[in-house]
């Protein structure tokens, strides 16, 4: 169902890129991905889905130093992964929330995958 696509962390133009952590849980009509995000922003955050791929890129501004820095070890960078999802998925109905640091996304099924019960007449 959900496979990864992408290396966990690598170098680009602009800094480091970062890997979030993703859970993924079936609900039966739909998924919900929850990916760890901390320091990006709802407005820095994009989620596309194409060709069954879900791909997630969020970008993380530097902090201003407030004072002369001591010792830095926070990377600053962007997050990227795409994973994924397969056919049987709308992407239309995609829908996404980002609070305090963690983005949660749900994926419905197409209602034609959904399982269905069958009414049986007797005659």
């Amino acid at each position: 169902m959900v496979t990864r696509t992408e290396p966990a962390t690598s170098p680009s133009a602009a800094g480091l890129t970062y890997r979030p952590n993703v859970d993924a849980s079936d609900r039966g009509t739909e998924v919900v991905l929850v990916a760890d995000m901390p320091g990006a922003s709802a407005a820095t955050i994009d989620v596309t889905f194409e060709d069954g791929v879900l791909a997630l890129h969020g970008r993380v501004v530097p902090r201003p130093p407030s004072g002369r820095v001591i010792r830095q070890e926070y990377g600053i960078g962007d997050y990227r992964r795409s994973l994924r999802l397969g056919a049987g998925f709308d992407g239309t109905r995609i829908a996404a929330d980002y609070r305090e640091g963690v983005l949660t996304i749900r994926v419905p099924r197409l209602a034609a995958v959904l399982p269905r019960k069958i009414e049986v007449r007797a005659s």
